[in-house]
């Protein structure tokens, strides 16, 4: 499992939390809604949020 977060496409976003593969921390700025998404999939559960900034996003990731 990764440890760090890892920037992702959205497409890899969205496999992720359809199939919970693979584990880690992820994330990803959406150009449509202009806000960043974060998927912690560390438990196999693949929570997500969205932030306006990018400092946000890795804060809650890391849990900073």
């Amino acid at each position: 499992m990764h440890t760090e977060p890892m920037r992702a496409t959205l497409e890899e976003l969205g496999k992720i939390i359809r199939t919970y593969e693979p584990e880690g921390l992820f994330y990803a700025f959406d150009e449509t809604v202009k806000n960043w998404i974060e998927v912690d999939n560390s438990t196999d559960e693949a929570w997500t949020e969205d932030f306006t900034t990018e400092e946000a996003c890795k804060a809650w990731i890391l849990q900073e």
